[in-house]
């Protein structure tokens, strides 16, 4: 019984150790998120844009407690595109930002005074949040 017992154990432990390790997920949970936003934008109000949101969007984000770390413009087949890349100490702190942001007074007359002047500014939004992989190299994104 004692051998049968034992060589169970010992054919349970040469299992366990011939399985594959269980890879850590590479994904770090803490620290900051980013959050990256692509416009699609029209060429014929693609200046009125840019001067809306550096005059207008950018002030307003900042004041709700928005991290803009860059901003691009792009092309794509479609046309041009606005591209910005926001960092956020975590998710619940961006989701809430956001809700104040969009529920800005001041941003809802500036959009409509904008819109009654030039038209539609921006068609389609692509909106994704990033996670830092722990191999990212340290110290180029803060």
């Amino acid at each position: 019984m004692f051998r049968t017992t034992a060589l169970a154990a010992c054919l349970a432990l040469g299992a366990l150790a011939a399985a594959p390790a269980i890879a850590a997920d590479p994904v770090r949970q803490d620290g900051p998120i980013h959050q990256l936003r692509i416009y699609r934008i029209y060429d014929q109000t693609r200046i009125a844009f840019h001067e809306r949101f550096r005059d207008h969007a950018a002030r307003l984000m900042a004041g709700h407690g928005f991290d803009i770390v860059a901003m691009w413009e792009s092309r794509s087949e479609d046309g041009p595109e606005f591209v910005y890349l926001l960092r956020w100490p975590d998710e619940a702190t961006m989701q809430a930002s956001w809700a104040r942001f969009m529920a800005d007074p001041e941003w809802a007359a500036i959009k409509r005074a904008t819109a009654a002047g030039h038209g539609r500014f921006v068609g389609d939004i692509e909106d994704r949040t990033l996670r830092m992989v722990d191999y990212s190299p340290p110290g180029r994104v803060r």
